[in-house]
């Protein structure tokens, strides 16, 4: 007992170094972590979520374990699936663009948990496209429509080291394509001798993008920490500049709030989970999320995430029901944007353990 409580302080006194140094600026993480902070990243979609459950509680959860949606936040979430677990998901998301997402996970035993992940980013309807020639009138051609795609599909591995301390990875390949394959950008322009000339251009791109994480379960009322840093790769070389995919390193705490005061509440939790963000293309931000549940079969969840500039309080909901094919938990999200130019996204997502 007195070692753990030795390692929880430790951990704490180590956050309370690192946060107030990260608080001093890009200048100062910058010389330590030596990231760019642009402001800007390639392939954005990549820092995005999945699952109704974590995004209503502010995507805060890193350390919570056990079904497939973790291999969208923390690898290391799936060593803890005990059998099967799928996800099947659908976000609504800014501008009349969708994402659907997928996973799945399956425990074999002591050769660890494997799991496959999936993310395709829906632009709706075709959009009309133009392209620079100042030969023309009006300094420009159409040239029809079309219609961008993005995806992401990954493979992921878990294992439990012990009794209370877990690894993953996942490898991803990351697609995008944002003129939809039929259009090719063409720009003409003059030379100084008088002749023109017209370069032809596609937007297709393609990497590989690493994940790892950890979780422990200290073992002092259930608290338990996690770690990972999401979206290991290199830069996506566009026209003129080039940008990094944006990589992110997380620090998370999960612990029932009942447990932590020592209550016990017949039939009822209340779970509480708090998540640091050091992304590379933002300054730092904090997830908090709440979930409520009632029997194990009904949930209420809340969050709000700070730093961020279209996203800050989330709301939702969920039920969970025990099927002879196994556990079926039903969950929705809303997340407001705080923008009068954007809807509100709303999220639904299917979990299946069997």
């Amino acid at each position: 007992m007195k070692n753990r409580v030795k390692f929880i302080l430790a951990i704490s006194l180590l956050l309370l170094q690192t946060i107030p140094v990260l608080a001093q600026g890009p200048d100062m993480v910058d010389a330590l972590a030596g990231w760019k902070r642009s402001g800007q990243a390639a392939m954005p979609f990549l820092a995005l979520g999945a699952g109704a459950r974590l995004m209503a509680m502010g995507d805060a959860g890193l350390a919570i374990t056990g079904d497939a949606s973790a291999m969208f936040y923390n690898p290391a979430g799936l060593a803890y699936v005990e059998n099967r677990s799928v996800m099947l998901g659908n976000m609504n998301w800014l501008l009349d663009t969708s994402i659907q997402t997928g996973a799945v996970a399956l425990n074999f035993g002591n050769l660890g948990v494997f799991g496959l992940s999936a993310m395709f980013f829906n632009y709706g309807d075709p959009i009309h496209a133009t392209e620079i020639d100042a030969r023309q009138e009006f300094g420009y051609n159409d040239i029809g429509d079309f219609t961008p795609s993005e995806f992401v599909v990954g493979i992921g591995y878990a294992r439990r080291i012990s009794s209370q301390f877990a690894i993953g990875g996942q490898l991803k390949y990351a697609h995008q394509d944002l003129l939809g394959g039929n259009v090719k950008t063409r720009i003409a322009y003059k030379l100084p001798d008088g002749t023109w000339r017209q370069d032809e251009h596609d937007a297709v791109r393609s990497t590989f993008v690493l994940d790892f994480g950890t979780v422990y379960n200290t073992g002092f009322r259930d608290l338990t920490l996690a770690m990972s840093f999401r979206n290991f790769g290199g830069e996506i070389k566009y026209e003129r500049e080039a940008y990094d995919i944006p990589l992110t390193f997380r620090f998370g705490i999960t612990g029932s709030v009942f447990k932590l005061l020592n209550k016990q509440v017949e039939g009822m939790d209340l779970l509480l989970n708090i998540d640091y963000l050091h992304p590379r293309d933002w300054s730092e931000r904090m997830n908090f999320g709440l979930e409520y549940s009632f029997n194990q079969m009904f949930y209420l969840r809340g969050g709000y995430k700070y730093n961020y500039s279209s996203e800050g309080l989330c709301v939702g909901g969920g039920i969970k029901l025990n099927l002879p094919m196994g556990g079926v938990r039903l969950d929705y999200a809303y997340k407001d944007t705080g923008d009068t130019l954007f809807d509100a996204v709303h999220v639904y997502s299917l979990n299946i353990d069997f």
